[in-house]
C-alpha cells in the first residue's frame, strides 16, 4: 500500500486534494499536511481527492474532458518569458 500526502488546506469538493503520493513516508508532514494510506492505482495528477469523512480517494467528475488552454506567455529555451 502506498502513502498520500493529503492537504488539508486545499479543499476539494468535501475533502482535500492529494499532492503527492509515495511508496513510503518520505518526511515528517507539516500541519497543514497529513499522510494517509492509499491504493496503489492513486497517482499525482490531480485526478482524485481524498474524503475524510469515509477515508477514501474520490475521482473528480470528468477530470479528462477539462480542456487545458496554452499560455501565450511560453519561456523560450533559456527560460524567460516572451512577451
Amino acid at each position: 500500500m502506498k502513502k498520500a500526502l493529503i492537504a488539508k488546506n486545499e479543499l476539494r469538493e468535501t475533502g482535500y486534494r492529494v499532492i503527492q503520493v509515495e511508496d513510503k513516508i518520505l518526511w515528517e508532514a507539516a500541519p497543514e499536511h497529513m499522510w494517509v494510506d492509499c491504493p496503489d492505482d492513486i497517482i499525482n495528477n490531480d485526478s482524485k481527492w481524498y474524503d475524510p469523512a469515509d477515508e477514501t480517494f474520490k475521482e473528480y467528475p470528468n477530470y479528462n474532458l477539462i480542456p487545458v488552454e496554452p499560455s501565450e506567455f511560453q519561456p523560450d529555451s533559456n527560460g524567460t518569458i516572451q512577451i
